[in-house]
């Protein structure tokens, strides 16, 4: 199945208004993300070696942050290997719709990242509209040589942070059977199994969940 739309954590056993959110210029993934994840592998790898628990630094930056974009490139990059499709590569993110987008610094180098983006009143993709108040989950990534490290919880819970300072009430993520890790991940954080929704409503490998702040 074309199942490279598939979002959520590429995670640790192996998407806020005002200056983040004013992104003036129409923001695609592109084809690139596969030369884009292979382009950081080095410098995250000396930095996994050497960096100390003390050394991890939680960030917010604008969506359009470079190291925010090659993580998010890097995302897409897994996905298509993951469930052999690159569907997710040129998903178009309105910029007006994110509330924040978080990157982990391990060592002074970008391990870690994802977004979260407001869909209150948009359309779901089942004939419906997802209520107010509902924010997404977005591209969270973590690089492979930092991951069981439990990065990918630091980004859930400053995305969840963010969700509430925005005025969010929920929160809603799409991923599939192909990264159980993600689904685990998930589940132990409080989230469970919500009825399908978005352009891959109809696939079998789809999963949805969702969470009340």
């Amino acid at each position: 199945m074309a199942v490279g739309a598939h979002d959520g954590a590429l995670a640790e056993a192996a998407t806020e208004r005002g200056p983040a959110g004013r992104v003036g210029r129409v923001v695609t993934e592109s084809g690139r993300a596969r030369q884009a994840a292979s382009g950081q592998v080095v410098a995250q790898r000396v930095a996994a070696e050497q960096v100390a628990s003390e050394q991890v630094v939680v960030e917010r930056v604008p969506f359009d942050h470079p190291d925010a974009v090659a993580l998010r490139l890097a995302a897409v990059a897994e996905l298509a290997e993951r469930y052999g499709d690159d569907g997710d590569a040129d998903e178009y993110f309105d910029p007006a719709t994110i509330v924040a987008t978080v990157v982990i610094r391990a060592g002074g180098v970008a391990a870690a990242g994802g977004s979260l983006r407001d869909l209150s009143g948009a359309d779901d993709g089942v004939g419906g509209r997802h209520p107010s108040g509902t924010g997404e989950v977005k591209r969270v990534f973590v690089g492979a040589v930092f991951r069981r490290r439990g990065l990918s919880t630091l980004i859930m819970e400053e995305l969840e942070c963010s969700a509430r300072e925005a005025g969010l009430t929920r929160v809603v993520l799409e991923t599939g059977t192909a990264q159980p890790e993600a689904i685990s991940l998930y589940e132990k954080l409080g989230y469970e199994r919500i009825a399908p929704y978005g352009k891959y409503a109809g696939e079998e490998d789809q999963r949805c969940y969702g969470k009340a702040l």
